[in-house]
């Protein structure tokens, strides 16, 4: 960043509130607690945000990209708020030329727009920018962050607490989760059938391996099986769930009107 005070380039400077106490779990990368948790945003997210006033020029954001090796930058008033996004896709319709009748399947309806020629003629981050802006609070879990993203086909969504620009969060940083130790999960899928499901650790045993969740034992029902590999599969960082679950009714035969059997 050095050498760019004259272009108006701007890093915030706020810290990222920090997992309660009684979690004791420093982050994805840390072993975490014996309580099931549930991550958010806060605990991944990237700050200080490097970001750009709308009155930045288009060289200063290009030059900004690749020094620090990200793919997109936000734009912030002079109030602190998020005004819109600037990412590669953006600067490269300066590169390009295209006749009026086009098909570019990112443009609205697909077709030639006055959103491209913006771009193509801009001379600052405002004409460059994409808007409106999709942000998250820093308490949104990693789970709708990812809907988010893969819905909105987003690579980055920029955190805000009070109006404020906080931190941002890309699809890289969501991956983290996969990273708890196989230890970590086990504590939290029995927490979660021990405690949340007040099953007996004599009625189910768990085991992870490479984040796949194993159980084996016996429950009351075939829907109370379900719930619980449902519920498992739900945890921050389980890559999947292996059943091997007995049940003393299958209650799915009973309201079918089958003849019931063992699992």
């Amino acid at each position: 960043m050095s050498g760019n005070s004259g272009l108006g380039l701007v890093v915030t400077a706020f810290v990222a509130g920090s997992p309660s106490r009684e979690e004791e779990a420093p982050g994805p990368h840390g072993h975490g607690s014996r309580e099931e948790k549930k991550w958010t945003v806060r605990d991944v997210m990237s700050s200080p945000v490097v970001h750009v006033p709308p009155n930045a020029p288009v060289k200063a954001v290009a030059e900004l990209l690749l020094s620090e090796r990200v793919s997109g930058v936000p734009v912030v008033d002079d109030h602190g708020h998020v005004v819109g996004v600037v990412s590669e896709e953006d600067l490269l319709a300066k590169q390009i030329d295209l006749p009026a009748g086009a098909h570019v399947p990112w443009l609205s309806g697909g077709h030639f727009s006055h959103e491209f020629r913006r771009r193509r003629e801009a001379l600052t981050a405002e004409g460059l920018m994409s808007t409106p802006v999709t942000c998250v609070h820093p308490d949104t879990t990693l789970r709708q962050a990812a809907k988010t993203m893969y819905l909105r086909h987003l690579k980055r969504l920029p955190v805000v607490d009070g109006g404020s620009l906080i931190g941002i969060v890309s699809r890289a940083d969501l991956l983290r989760v996969y990273l708890l130790p196989d230890e970590h999960l086990r504590r939290d899928a029995e927490h979660l059938l021990h405690g949340a499901l007040a099953m007996g650790a004599a009625a189910v045993t768990v085991s992870v391996q490479e984040g796949v969740v194993a159980l084996e034992g016996e429950v009351a029902t075939q829907s109370q099986a379900d719930l619980v590999v449902r519920l498992l599969g739900r945890l921050d960082g389980v890559v999947g769930v292996d059943p091997r679950l007995h049940w003393r009714i299958d209650d799915h035969a009973a309201s079918s009107g089958k003849h019931p059997a063992h699992g």
